[in-house]
């Protein structure tokens, strides 16, 4: 084909529409999904710009901790928990959670008596990720009463709850250690004469019974008790009770002759043994000290012997034939 030059009105003219076919593919075609496309980088765009925006929040029920001088402890009730305002990336703020947070403030150089503490961001500190600031606290100030520890031992009382069955006693409760220590400011634990352990029920037992977790308890918070748990040890054992019997032979130790020769003697013990007991199972048996003064023990038969304890006699008094 020949070579036919191309005027410049007609190149204009091509550029031209090459042009106009160039914005209509931007703009009209597929227009549905470039607005899509562009709501989504916008949508982006200002979700990164916000979340590097500056915010603040304020945090309820922040844990309120004080770092003490070491033999001072506080004796009053200040607040244990304040409201925490902090600025920072929203970003950051999204993820802090007053249960994660402690707000420290250190009154380890203060002596002892009542001071009010300021809570501000220079006196308060707590472990918040970088950029987030104290902005402030609420409350920003708290009455602190601080006392010297001090430390004292009190017994322990084993409470007891319920009955045992019938026929049956309750000998002896102790606790081990039947005591425990205390510790805390010297106000508190000064009043403090004694502490419990919790209710034992006594419903159903017969025999000794041994608990080797009983906890103890004290209605203060402030003091803190070494041993919160004990062992218990309850001696039970069938009722006891008296019982006289007469024509009991009395004889002196040596072998002497003693007036009278028989006495009414009272023993107390436990039901069983003193029915099968009889006059004659027994002997009184008189010794006598250097001075001439007398006294009386019960000889009973082997199994009876430390179950069986004498009471009484009468006569009370004895003679001597030598």
């Amino acid at each position: 084909m020949p070579y036919r030059e191309e005027n410049e009105p007609g190149r204009i003219a091509r550029v031209q529409r090459g042009a106009e076919g160039w914005l209509r593919a931007i703009f009209l075609e597929d227009w549905s999904l470039k607005l899509l496309a562009l709501a989504i980088t916008l949508g982006l765009w200002f979700g990164v710009t916000g979340q590097r925006t500056p915010a603040t929040i304020r945090l309820s029920g922040v844990q309120l901790n004080f770092r003490l001088p070491g033999e001072l402890e506080i004796s009053n009730d200040p607040p244990d928990k304040v409201d925490a305002i902090l600025t920072g990336s929203k970003e950051s703020l999204d993820r802090l959670n007053s249960r994660n947070l402690i707000a420290f403030v250190d009154v380890s150089g203060y002596p002892q008596g009542t001071h009010t503490v300021q809570l501000t961001r220079g006196t308060v500190t707590m472990d918040l990720p970088e950029g987030v600031h104290i902005n402030e606290i609420d409350p920003n100030r708290v009455a602190l009463r601080l006392e010297t520890r001090v430390v004292r031992e009190v017994p322990v009382e084993v409470q007891l709850d319920g009955k045992l069955p019938e026929g049956y006693e309750l000998r002896s409760a102790t606790a081990s250690p039947s005591q425990v220590r205390l510790r805390g400011p010297a106000s508190h634990v000064d009043k403090v004469g004694k502490v419990q352990t919790e209710k034992i029920s006594l419903n159903e037992l017969k025999t000794n019974t041994n608990l080797a977790q009983a906890s103890v308890t004290l209605n203060d918070d402030k003091v803190t008790i070494s041993e919160p748990v004990v062992s218990i040890f309850l001696e039970i054992g069938e009722q006891r009770v008296e019982k006289s019997l007469s024509g009991v032979a009395v004889r002196e130790n040596s072998g002497a002759e003693a007036r009278p020769q028989s006495a009414t003697v009272t023993v107390y013990g436990e039901r069983t043994l003193l029915d099968r007991l009889r006059p004659e199972d027994l002997q009184l048996i008189l010794d006598v000290a250097e001075d001439g003064s007398i006294t009386t023990r019960l000889l009973l038969p082997p199994d009876m012997q430390g179950r069986v304890e004498l009471r009484n006699t009468k006569p009370t008094g004895f003679t001597i034939i030598k």
